[in-house]
């Protein structure tokens, strides 16, 4: 199984929160863990060091990545498009992670309440923090 983990729940993670880094780590050595652009951007931009810099980048590169097609940011625009026809105005960037999900078969393990409202999406139970 495909799990894309969003950036609120890298942060926990990050952060020591016990629940999250005992079943992230689970995942993580079950290979289950992918990652998409916009959280390896979100990760690296709240680096506080270079260190600390570092050894995201490193962490980043030991996960598999999915790439963002053609099909795929058509599908981030129909899902930006379908939700704003609603009333609700969704951040791109997990419009983006949405897409990535749907088209992967992932679901995606996030705190963000966002992605409730965009259709065809799995969400990956997690720990209360």
């Amino acid at each position: 199984m495909k799990i894309i983990v969003d950036t609120s729940v890298w942060i926990e993670y990050f952060n020591n929160h016990a629940g999250i880094a005992e079943e992230l780590d689970r995942k993580l050595l079950a290979c289950n863990i992918y990652i998409v652009g916009p959280i390896v951007t979100e990760i690296l931009q709240g680096a506080k060091t270079n260190k600390d810099y570092q050894i995201l980048e490193d962490s980043i590169d030991g996960l598999p990545f999915i790439e963002t097609s053609l099909a795929e940011w058509k599908l981030v625009g129909e899902i930006s498009f379908k939700l704003r026809r609603k009333g609700l105005t969704i951040p791109v960037t997990d419009c983006i992670i949405a897409a990535a999900a749907i088209n992967h078969g992932a679901s995606v393990m996030t705190y963000d309440r966002h992605f409730k409202q965009i259709p065809g999406v799995k969400l990956e139970k997690i720990p209360n923090r």
